[in-house]
């Protein structure tokens, strides 16, 4: 189902990455998509890994939401994603799960090094505004 430009609420994109360090893939995809000049104007933030009572709280990051106010900046941020995911799918084993609501979509391997493949499959399957 595509995303309305005329709700005027903002979406909200959960990007989850799992495999080597995720904590700091997380760190440094955040960073990747807050310097995309294309992105300006997307919050992106990490959400802190909730403390299990056997493990202290050490700052984990367990996700990043990407708060996007403008329904056209989706296909730039998927885009930031799949670039992202090619750079490291070369060196690292990654598994990504992005949702938008109760939609989602997971990916790893060699479908991570296609970084156009990764950007239109999150449009098709999360529904990007036409």
């Amino acid at each position: 189902m595509p995303i309305s430009r005329d709700s005027g609420d903002p979406i909200h994109v959960e990007i989850i990455l799992e495999g080597d360090d995720s904590d700091g893939a997380l760190t440094e995809l955040r960073k990747w998509l807050r310097s995309d000049e294309d992105l300006v104007g997307v919050r992106v933030d990490p959400v802190g890994a909730t403390a299990r009572p056997e493990h202290m709280s050490g700052g984990l990051v367990e996700a990043l939401v990407a708060t996007v106010t403008d329904p056209g900046l989706l296909g730039a941020l998927f885009a930031g994603v799949g670039g992202w995911a090619a750079a490291r799918a070369s060196t690292r084993r990654t598994r990504i799960r992005v949702k938008i609501g109760d939609r989602e979509v997971e990916m790893e391997g060699p479908a991570l090094r296609d970084p156009e493949g990764v950007a239109r499959r999150l449009r098709t399957e999360l529904g990007e505004a036409p």
